[in-house]
């Protein structure tokens, strides 16, 4: 039998276009396989940074009946470093801790923490001997980072009309930082001011509390001297009238 060249040539054809189409879908299934693997890496490495900053992480937060204000603060170092310095105001402008700077003891990439402004002292803690209370405040600091940090500065600033209203004095102004039985004043100077604030710095360790406090301003020296001299004048006046009544009934004469 004679065999047609031209038709075995194009089944010869044929099947190298079959094998060729065969290895480009293989081609096409691993690629999209390798996509679906970034793609799903991606994923989870993105959920795992968002469950590193979540606060399971922390703490134990406050109770939400206790909480004025609560702000989180997250910052990545592309280069470590042992000296942060963070504005808080980027991340609350209405949060009363407006800076902190954080000295560690080892370079460190990633700092997360939160502050919360609270209405009145956690339970565990005592409070301090000096009042009034003006605020209390807390900052919790990612597992693991508070064990490397050596010292926290912390700018804070407060309203002049909360001063005045409570009868406090600038300079009598107290930070107080929880040392884990009693609460102990930290070193805090006034740094600015403007119309209607006034801003302070102080420095302070890692602690699961603080306490902003001030003497009440003394009343002023003639606040004591007034009652004791208008009771005097009363005194005498009152003297003086029951003199002069016993002595005008002296002198009418007596009937007999």
């Amino acid at each position: 039998m004679h065999r047609n060249p031209n038709l075995f040539m194009t089944c010869l054809h044929r099947g190298k276009l079959n094998e060729e189409t065969e290895k480009n879908s293989n081609k096409a299934s691993r690629s999209r396989y390798d996509r679906a693997c970034i793609v799903l890496t991606l994923l989870l490495i993105s959920l795992s940074f968002c469950g590193y900053a979540n606060a399971d992480y922390f703490s134990p937060a406050p109770p939400t009946d206790n909480l004025v204000n609560q702000t989180f603060v997250s910052v990545a170092l592309t280069i470590p470093a042992t000296t942060v310095y963070i504005n808080v105001t980027e991340y609350d402008a209405q949060q009363m801790v407006e800076k902190i700077t954080i000295d560690f003891r080892e370079p460190i990439t990633y700092v997360g923490l939160v502050i919360d402004v609270l209405k009145d002292k956690p339970l565990i803690v005592n409070a301090p001997k000096t009042v009034p209370i003006i605020q209390y405040y807390d900052i919790r600091y990612l597992t693991g980072t508070a064990d490397k940090i050596k010292n926290v500065t912390i700018g804070f600033a407060l309203e002049r009309a909360t001063l005045q209203n409570m009868g406090i004095e600038e300079n009598d102004l107290l930070h107080y930082q929880y040392s884990g039985s009693k609460f102990d004043p930290c070193l805090t100077q006034k740094i600015s001011e403007n119309k209607t604030r006034l801003f302070f710095e102080t420095e302070t360790i890692v602690s699961p509390c603080f306490a902003i406090a001030g003497a009440i301003v003394p009343d002023p020296w003639w606040s004591y001297i007034v009652p004791i001299a208008v009771a005097t004048i009363l005194a005498t006046v009152g003297v003086y009238a029951i003199r002069r009544y016993g002595l005008s009934n002296s002198r009418k004469p007596r009937r007999t």
